[in-house]
């Protein structure tokens, strides 16, 4: 079975609300999103055998669906949560919603730092008593020795649909998958380096790698892949 996600919404905003559509039209159909530890994990972890992870969790914020026009864009969740992906592999889905009939060609979030008055999301996403938040929480071992990793990085992320995301006056049912590579967290791809956890050295490498760890598919399926 897979792990549920914990979700801590800070309104219940899972909906249209606040956005613009990118069709006129009435027809909707049921939309959700998945979250999976990704494809390549079993190779990375190969090639990061220096490290062994644990948990790991991220906070998002702002979920969008962009339309091919790239001038409407589909509020999936504008509300903060938190993401504990499970790294056995199994899928953790948010949703569903109205989605409209259209073709949606990217997917937008944000990797988010609980703001003043979201202490209430998760107390491993902010330091108790001090001024320090952080958007992604990791554990495990590393050469022998445990870890936590916080990442103080918050960006916007965009990901492309390749092909897009089509929504016709027939469909019912649609999922799409944010893949994460979580393993390629700890490895430098370009240079080979290990990257550890531990060193603040490598921390602008680690927030790099964890930036560009994100794939997003349509799985109406739900196999992750």
């Amino acid at each position: 079975m897979p792990r549920t996600m914990t979700l801590m919404l800070l309104a219940a905003t899972l909906g249209l609300a606040g956005c613009s559509s990118p069709t006129e039209s009435e027809n909707v159909a049921s939309a959700t999103l998945s979250f999976v530890v990704g494809d390549k994990s079993a190779l990375t972890k190969a090639v990061a055998s220096h490290v062994t992870v644990s948990s790991a969790k991220v906070m998002l914020k702002t979920i969008q669906f962009h339309s091919t026009s790239d001038t409407d864009s589909l509020d999936f969740n504008s509300a903060a949560l938190v993401v504990d992906l499970d790294l056995a592999g199994g899928i953790t889905t948010v949703g569903p919603i109205d989605i409209p009939v259209g073709s949606y060609d990217k997917v937008s979030f944000r990797l988010h730092k609980p703001d003043t008055g979201e202490d209430n999301l998760d107390p491993d996403f902010y330091e108790v008593g001090g001024s320090d938040r952080y958007s992604v929480v990791v554990a495990g071992i590393h050469a022998d020795t445990a870890f936590t990793y916080k990442s103080r990085r918050g960006e916007k992320q965009r990901l492309e649909f390749d092909p897009p995301l089509v929504v016709t006056d027939t469909t019912t049912l649609v999922n799409v998958t944010l893949s994460v590579d979580v393993y390629s967290w700890f490895v430098n791809f370009e240079t080979g380096a290990d990257l550890n956890p531990s060193d603040p050295n490598d921390e602008s490498d680690i927030d790099d790698a964890i930036r560009e760890s994100f794939r997003g598919f349509e799985d109406n399926d739900k196999s992750g892949n």
